[in-house]
Parts: structure tokens; sequence; C-alpha cells
């Protein structure tokens, strides 16, 4: 999954330094909103920081997907149990560019429907699926709840879409 490298760099004043690099698989992650405008985070167990969190669904891309996109459509289907016919991808990102190059592909859909047979989670993996408002996830954040990096991004996307008035394609429809 990842590859630790330690390499001597030369900085701008001619001087070295050591890094610590991870060279880490990309991503992809959505932001998946229901009619009620509610959006979707998983619960689960994050063994480096010895806690739950709350995150959007996401997950790495892996050499069975085909594209990003692809990687995100199974994520929100083993995650959340919903298929979306209506996706933008919103940007992509680096997590942590200081040590890392993973790459997350950040994606938008609100046409959601609950899948009748949804894709089994990973074996390593126990999650709970949660809807909430953006005024809960703003308390929730308020309160140091929201700790993963990618959701905190997702959810501030997520209120300028709702402040611009950003079209969304149930708006359209």
């Amino acid at each position: 999954m990842i590859d630790l490298s330690v390499r001597t760099i030369k900085l701008p004043n001619g001087e070295t330094s050591t890094r610590e690099i991870v060279n880490h698989q990309p991503a992809a992650a959505v932001i998946a909103i229901n009619k009620k405008q509610q959006m979707l985070l998983v619960e689960q167990w994050r063994e480096p920081i010895k806690q739950l969190t709350l995150e959007i669904p996401a997950g790495l891309i892996d050499p069975t997907d085909a594209s990003p996109l692809d990687a995100m459509k199974r994520e929100l289907n083993e995650e959340g149990g919903y298929h979306a016919d209506y996706w933008e991808k919103i940007t992509e990102i680096y997590s942590s560019p200081g040590f890392t190059n993973e790459k997350l592909y950040l994606f938008y859909c609100d046409t959601l429907t609950k899948l009748q047979e949804k894709r089994s989670l990973d074996s390593d993996e126990f999650l709970t699926s949660h809807w909430y408002d953006l005024e809960e996830l703003k308390k929730l954040s308020a309160k140091g709840k929201i700790v993963d990096a990618k959701t905190a991004y997702a959810i501030s996307v997520w209120e300028n879409m709702l402040l611009t008035g950003a079209e969304t394609k149930e708006d359209n429809d």
C-alpha cells in the first residue's frame, strides 16, 4: 500500500536536508447528498489515531477500477449502499503533500438510489453510515468531532455550493 523512502534533497539556499517520503496509492471520495439535503458520512475506527472518525465515503483506487470515478462508485456502493445517476468531479487534492504523494479525487453526487443489494465491505472494514445536514456537520466540526481533513474540506465545499447557489442535478429536474 505504501513505499517509504528517505531522501537527501537540495534546498533553495544550496544546503541539503533529509526528507521522509511516503509513496501512496491514489484514492477517491464523494460528497453524497440526499433529497433531504443531508451528507452521507461513515463512522469507522482509525487505528493510527486510536479513535472512531466520521468521514465521507472514500477508498483507494485499486487495479480493478478503470478510473477514479469507478473507484468512487464502488466505494459509495460498499460503504453507503447507494448508486448515483449524476456525478460531478470537484477537484483533485493531495492529502498531506509535506510527506506523501497520495492524491485524492473528490466527486459530488445528489441523485442517490438506495440499492437493494449492496457490495460487501472489505473483510477488514467495520463501519456504519449516517446522514447529517449542514448545521449538524458544523456543530460536529466545532466540537472537534470531524477530524478527517478530506471530510472537513468536503463540508466546506458543500457549504460553499449552497451559499453560492451552485446548481445541482436535482435543481434542474
